[in-house]
């Protein structure tokens, strides 16, 4: 037993700690898990302010563990991404550097090799960028020359190539992309006009079609944009409308039709609890969509009815300034990037209501700036 001193001394001791570490609820960098269980999958995680790609193991836990070698160096910029899970290769727009790198994924260990050529020359200020399933097309839009760059994917090494006719221009300042699961529709949102637009994907040569008719309208500033996995639905985060609207996608036209009270907003939600929804994920089976509010420093879960979003509770605390989500390949995890705290907040889903819990050692720490995640499944070994 300690004497009463240093009783007195320990508990001043302790006191200080909590007040440097903060006192639970998120508030403190949680340190790194200190043992991994087996991994399931990788994390990718976009920091814009180093330039660089952290690579994170996801045990079956959900813990988050640094790959080794990480972080990967990227561009100037870095944020968006999209994974050519064909072929195991990952792109990176780099927007302040006008280029994308491009990546080849060891799916066994996580480690990031640059292909041959990597980075390669886009448009101005690229932002949006996607991967058609097949990998054989990467599509970049590039904001400040209101265009969408289209690359050919070297299935061997990963190297890009525009395709006849890249960039394409006709669109207002791009931001967000989306391909459908069939790989036939790409969607761009037009952050000036405030509306999406629609292009049919030339299967053989990438060439980009306008849609006829498609400027569908959005609410103000349109970021966020996503697919459902089922190729029916198609979602938007209104940033200053504080809404996300959701638009039925006929299959053989590619055309965009307003879903009927679709403008959804969080359970009791004011200007204090969903501001400024930035981006958005689906979880694999399709029933529920959440939404990071970057203003609000929250993610927001919606359950998904034929389309129709409806808050499923209050949105759930994340740390400062989330941006961008993903949802691990088992539906089981979902997680969210920090801007301002450089934290990876992390998440388990309740697999019949979607709800959120924090996992224990959350947020893990990540770079500088991170602003982009994208997951991939743990392959081999």
């Amino acid at each position: 037993m300690l004497p009463a001193s240093n009783k007195a001394a320990f508990g001043l001791l302790m006191l200080a700690m909590l007040l440097i570490n903060g006192c639970g609820g998120g508030m403190g960098m949680a340190s790194m898990p200190v043992q991994a269980g087996p991994t399931a999958s990788f994390a990718f995680i976009a920091n814009s302010e180093a330039g660089n790609i952290s690579a994170f193991a996801i045990d079956t836990s959900g813990a988050l563990f640094s790959v080794p070698g990480s972080p990967f160096p990227a561009g100037a910029g870095a944020e968006f991404m999209a994974l050519d899970s064909a072929h195991d290769f990952l792109f990176v727009a780099n927007q302040d550097a006008n280029n994308i790198s491009a990546f080849s994924v060891d799916t066994n260990s996580g480690l990031l090799t640059p292909v041959p050529g990597s980075p390669f020359p886009a448009g101005r200020m690229p932002h949006g960028i996607a991967v058609d399933p097949l990998g054989k097309f990467v599509f970049v839009g590039n904001q400040d020359d209101n265009s969408v760059s289209v690359f050919m994917i070297n299935g061997v090494d990963g190297t890009l190539t525009q395709v006849a006719g890249s960039p394409f221009g006709g669109i207002d300042s791009p931001f967000g992309l989306a391909v459908n699961p069939a790989g036939t529709f790409l969607y761009v949102n037009d952050l000036n006009s405030n509306t999406v637009s629609g292009f049919l994907i030339d299967p053989n040569t990438g060439a980009l079609i306008p849609v006829p008719g498609l400027m569908a309208p959005t609410g103000q500033t349109p970021i966020g944009l996503a697919a459902d996995p089922n190729g029916r639905f198609l979602y938007v985060g209104d940033h200053m409308q504080n809404t996300v609207s959701a638009y039925s996608i006929d299959s053989a036209s590619g055309s965009l039709t307003r879903i009927s009270g679709s403008s959804a907003t969080s359970a009791g939600c004011s200007a204090s609890c969903h501001v400024n929804p930035l981006r958005l994920a689906i979880n694999p089976a399709n029933h529920v969509a959440y939404v990071t509010n970057v203003g609000a420093n929250s993610v927001s879960a919606f359950s998904i009815n034929n389309g129709v979003l409806s808050p499923i509770s209050t949105p759930v605390p994340t740390g400062q300034h989330p941006f961008g989500l993903a949802i691990d390949p088992s539906g089981r995890f979902l997680y969210v990037v920090n801007k301002v705290d450089n934290s990876i907040s992390a998440f388990s889903i309740d697999s019949m209501t979607g709800m959120l819990r924090s996992l224990p050692g959350s947020p893990f720490p990540a770079g500088r700036g991170p602003v982009g995640i994208v997951i991939l499944a743990k392959q081999g070994g």
